[in-house]
């Protein structure tokens, strides 16, 4: 999978930009605050259908304008695909468009796929356990339309549960109505949480050889799921509905009292270890910026397992923060195989990767042609 050109109109300080990217290495060059990071955050709005950095859209609208457009021709294992989506700030809405025809969300988002790696990533490792719950659920939404839907219906479903306890507190503990909700919430728990199980298994496997190589074989490292749940690694749905179901038995009283769900997927978490200890305890900045690469990477190589071609790489300001051994390892991984696009201030601090590439220097909105060969 590749993006061929992209067209951005009144996207944050971009009025208007048509650019044809090369097809194995891009590096945006500049100052900061200059526009680089817009470009990839147009290329995260194409893929996911919104921004990494803002949950006001309208943010990403240039200032006095109305709306904004983001656009690209990509290239893909089954043809190629005029995608685009535009916003439009009075309204609040959003059209998107496939080949012409305006279409669904994930009509669009499954023509055009992209893993991001920013410095706030590094969040993945100490941060809250909801980012790295967005960060698996994210994944096997690229891939999985149906699990998806899921994930949509259990929010859903929790919320509707919530207002429920917190409406009838100790009343509702007996309740018929709340038996049925507690049903739903197992099922589409099961589904959850089953899918969950399998993307970690495969995405621990191909993260462990990645972060091997990183650490020339020093450190080990270990990716599983978290929950307070009696199941084991390869638990059915049938054996994880019924754990749910217990478990809402066992907290009844609790959820009552609190007035909220405390079981199900949206509880539980993933645990990061190196050399068998926890990661967000023990990691130094080093040791996080590796382990997140090594997912980074085995993000890649998941996608492409499950949908016969690579998505597209996104590094914003965090490939020059890697020693000359990483960068060499990535380059050598992608170089040929993943288009990749990199943002940096200045090109001598990526190092000289001796790959086919062009370099474009951005200030104020206006990109550049640089150099080719890097």
């Amino acid at each position: 999978m590749k993006i061929e050109s992209v067209e951005l109109r009144n996207f944050r300080n971009y009025k208007a930009l048509e650019l044809k990217a090369d097809s194995n290495l891009n590096v945006f060059v500049g100052a900061n605050a200059q526009g680089k990071t817009n470009l990839l955050e147009a290329l995260t709005f194409l893929a996911a259908g919104k921004s990494f950095r803002t949950r006001s859209e309208t943010e990403m609208v240039q200032w006095g304008e109305s709306f904004c457009t983001v656009a690209g021709k990509v290239i893909h294992q089954h043809g190629d695909s005029k995608l685009k989506i535009s916003y439009n700030a009075q309204t609040k809405h959003k059209s998107y468009i496939v080949n012409g025809k305006e279409q669904s969300k994930s009509a669009l988002v499954r023509k055009f796929a992209a893993v991001l790696f920013t410095p706030e990533d590094l969040e993945l490792v100490k941060g809250a356990p909801f980012l790295r719950r967005r960060f698996i659920d994210e994944e096997i939404c690229k891939v999985s339309p149906q699990y998806e839907y899921s994930l949509a219906r259990y929010q859903q479903v929790v919320r509707q549960r919530n207002q429920l306890l917190r409406t009838y507190r100790q009343k509702i503990i007996d309740s018929d109505e709340l038996a049925g909700w507690n049903e739903q919430l197992a099922k589409l728990s099961a589904a959850i949480i089953k899918k969950r199980l399998a993307a970690i298994h495969r995405l621990g496997l191909l993260a462990r050889l990645v972060h091997r190589k990183l650490t020339g074989r020093e450190e080990s490292f270990e990716l599983s799921y978290r929950t307070p749940l009696t199941i084991g690694e390869e638990a059915g749905e049938e054996e994880i509905f019924s754990a749910v179901m217990a478990g809402l038995a066992q907290n009844k009283e609790n959820e009552a009292r609190q007035g909220q769900t405390l079981v199900g997927p949206h509880r539980d978490d993933l645990a990061l270890r190196i050399n068998g200890r926890e990661a967000r305890h023990f990691a130094s900045q080093g040791q996080q910026r590796t382990l997140v690469l090594a997912l980074k990477m085995a993000e890649l190589e998941f996608f492409k397992g499950e949908r016969g071609e690579f998505p597209v790489l996104l590094f914003d300001d965090v490939f020059s923060e890697l020693d000359e051994r990483r960068r060499r390892l990535l380059v050598e991984a992608i170089d040929g195989r993943v288009q990749t696009f990199i943002t940096g201030t200045e090109v001598e601090k990526m190092g000289r990767l001796r790959v086919s590439g062009t370099v474009f220097s951005v200030a104020d909105g206006e990109v550049k042609k640089f150099e080719e060969g890097i």
